[in-house]
């Protein structure tokens, strides 16, 4: 496969980049040492190549111009001048980037919102633009095709393209730790992350689809918050009072997730979408895992869940039931009015199927429904949208001594953050063995992919939120 001038000239740009920041590390820090040095080294390598080789083109384009000069061979046209381009090379990368966005989002290998979520990163990050400029050329996405189909000979069908393309995947995954070193692993084209493909995604698990999503290329999402700001009216000509804001600065940091799934040799060498289906595999599997870390993760290991954050909150944010330890139809007001006003206008109740059906059957007097919202599609309660966590608490057990945290409500844009790192990578295992009943230690027929991702996730403002608990007593 021939690479043409415009390929040539973009991936120069992608390298300037690269090689722009690693010498911003040698300004900071000193001298580059170590994987840096090498990456420096490689890098400039390359560069050098690729100006040589536009060079010998530009020559050869310059001869064949010279022939076609000669008179009586040709009829001149108009000179448009001399086109000037004074661009920096990461607005090339991220160019390239965005229309490596729009491409796949043509072709249907993105989905609408999985494409929005890439450009705002790529126009927000330039780390993020390189990632999607390098894991989602064509030359890549058929090199980890190949070894995915053959994770032992795979890379001897690679072209030099492709060549070309993982060693600069493997750039980027080095610069940031994207992968561990030694282990054969790669990451995903990024039309395959989940990280991208389950920005938007609320059928299984609905936290994403109201708490705020985002994207980081570090180990943890660092952000702001604020209470608000506090204001006064003033006479004139007065001294006006300090109503500086109190920040905070939560840090999420983001947890490893893995997951395995094994296919047999037949299905590896006879499909024709493997990486269609298998990035719909591994999203499932990444969104099963999550449903339950989202709502009562511990914060060990895992994302801390809401109710966990929420339950430790301080001051409280926890409103008690007003039944004897059973939900009662008051407990959907005493919650709502105990929500501070601020985040009212954008709140949202969560609670598990039974405690939705629940809700759905309390009666007035008279017999009428109580909470006839409830019985539409999409539900309401008081006027609010209500969503079903189906891991939350749904059974009230009188004879325990517990608490059950049957609801929440609140603003979960403004007080829940889920954050993703990009770069969600695999191991692909070549052979997959068994040690059935004590038996001697044989392959299955079977090739593996390890896939693993970090993600992490925390209450930022807690107050954002109220949680109804009707707790019991032995």
């Amino acid at each position: 496969m021939i690479t043409t001038n415009d390929e040539l000239r973009a991936e120069l740009d992608v390298l300037r980049a690269e090689a722009q920041e690693l010498a911003a590390l040698s300004t900071r820090g000193g001298a580059l040492e170590g994987e840096d040095a090498t990456r420096f080294d490689t890098v400039a390598d390359r560069i050098d190549e690729i100006k040589a080789e536009l060079a010998q083109r530009d020559k050869r384009q310059a001869q064949l111009r010279a022939l076609a000069d000669t008179p009586g061979l040709t009829e001149r046209g108009s000179d448009p001048g001399v086109i000037h381009r004074d661009r920096s090379p990461r607005d090339s990368v991220r160019d390239n980037a965005l229309r490596t966005i729009e491409r796949s989002e043509q072709s249907g290998d993105l989905p609408d919102h999985a494409a929005e979520t890439a450009e705002r990163l790529t126009r927000a990050d330039s780390f993020a633009a390189r990632w999607v400029a390098v894991t989602g050329s064509d030359s890549y996405r058929e090199a980890f095709s190949k070894m995915l189909r053959d994770p032992s000979k795979g890379h001897l069908l690679w072209t030099p393209q492709e060549h070309q393309a993982w060693r600069d995947v493997a750039a980027i995954a080095s610069e940031r730790s994207l992968l561990e070193s030694g282990t054969g692993s790669a990451l995903l084209p990024f039309q395959l992350d989940p990280t991208i493909l389950l920005t938007n995604n609320g059928s299984v698990n609905p936290i994403r689809q109201i708490a705020r999503v985002v994207q980081v290329t570090s180990n943890a999402w660092h952000g702001v918050t604020s209470a608000g700001v506090s204001t006064a009216w003033i006479p004139e000509a007065n001294v006006v009072s300090e109503n500086s804001p109190t920040l905070a600065q939560p840090e999420i940091p983001v947890h490893k997730g893995a997951a395995f799934t094994a296919f047999s040799i037949e299905q590896f060498e006879d499909s024709a979408n493997l990486l269609a289906e298998l990035g719909k595999l591994l999203a499932d599997a990444k969104d099963q895992l999550e449903a339950i870390a989202f709502i009562t993760g511990d914060g060990t290991n895992k994302p801390k869940g809401i109710v966990t954050a929420l339950a430790a909150a301080s001051p409280s944010v926890i409103v008690n039931g007003t039944g004897t330890e059973a939900l009662a139809a008051a407990d959907a007001y005493a919650v709502q009015n105990a929500l501070p006003p601020r985040f009212s206008p954008n709140a949202q109740w969560a609670m598990a199927l039974p405690t939705i059906n629940q809700f759905a059957q309390f009666e007035t007097a008279n017999g009428s429904l109580k909470f006839p919202g409830m019985q539409s599609n999409p539900r309401t309660l008081l006027g609010r949208g209500v969503n079903e966590f189906s891991t939350m608490d749904s059974a009230v057990n009188a004879t325990a001594t517990e608490t059950n945290y049957l609801a929440i409500y609140g603003d979960f844009k403004a007080g829940f953050v889920v954050a993703d790192r990009i770069g969600a990578s695999v191991e692909l295992v070549p052979h997959v063995f068994s040690n059935p009943s004590g038996t001697a230690v044989s392959p299955t027929g079977e090739r593996g992919v390890f896939f693993h991702w970090r993600t992490g996730a925390d209450a930022v403002i807690p107050n954002a939120f109220r949680m109804l608990n009707v707790p019991t007593t032995a």
